[in-house]
Parts: structure tokens; sequence; C-alpha cells
């Protein structure tokens, strides 16, 4: 499990925003500043403990969710991509020929993975996607 120690911001029933802090190991990673990009990160998390402001608790993000949500989010659109690339450049070249048909199947597989992209977005800030991939506050501390 992907453990990280916060302290709750706001609470609002089952639901809290919480402020990360950076862990002593961040602080020496050269890619710091790719995942904590400042000295604090604010996450909402689903509060079943009832935490309150102030609060200092547990925030545990299960290993199989972030997987799935890593092949959701990138994993998916980068093989539609893919895949229409090759299916778009084999088409174009059926139907037109050999001239620019590289940039047609480029355009054509930006503009699938862009759709693809804004569905998978819109599917996980609906109602359940959005509860499914939150961390949990699982201990107050």
């Amino acid at each position: 499990m992907l453990e990280e120690e916060a302290i709750v911001i706001e609470a609002n029933g089952t639901e809290a925003k919480v402020q990360m802090e950076k862990k002593s190991a961040c602080r020496t990673c050269s890619a710091a500043f790719v995942c904590h990009p400042v000295d604090h990160d604010f996450v909402d998390v689903t509060n079943p403990m009832g935490a309150v402001k102030g609060q200092k608790v547990k925030v545990v993000v299960q290993p199989s969710l972030y997987v799935k949500a890593s092949l959701l989010i990138y994993g998916l659109p980068v093989f539609i991509f893919l895949l229409s690339a090759i299916a778009s450049k084999a088409l174009i070249v059926r139907l037109f020929g050999e001239p620019y048909s590289d940039l047609y199947a480029f355009f054509s597989a930006c503009a699938l993975m862009a759709i693809v992209f804004a569905i998978v977005t819109r599917y996980i800030h609906r109602g359940k996607a959005d509860q499914a991939y939150r961390p949990v506050i699982v201990e107050i501390l």
C-alpha cells in the first residue's frame, strides 16, 4: 500500500481535503518537482474515519487502484494512438496513395487519442469512478 501522513484541512462528512507533506526522501530526489511541485500537496480523500480539521491522519492508496488508474489514464490513450495511427496509415495509403499518408495518419491518431482521453477523464470525474480512485483515510494519528 502507498501510505502517506497528512493533516486535514477541510472535512465535509465522508470527504476531506488533506495537506500532504514531503518526506525527507522527496527532498533529495531529482524528480521531486514533478510529483511534488510545491512544499505541500492538497488532495481530496474519502473520510470514513470521521476525521476533523487539524487532525493528523494516515492516507492510503491501494496499489491495484494506482496501477489501474495509471493504465486507464496513460495506457489506454497511448494504445489507441498507436492502433489508430497504424490503421489510419493503411487506410489512407489504400484510398489516396503514399504522399502525406504519415502526416494524415498522425493527425487522425492525435484526434482519436484526444477523444479517448476526454472520455476517460469524464468517466473518472463522474460519481462512482471519482470515489473509487480516491485515497482513503485509514487512521487518525
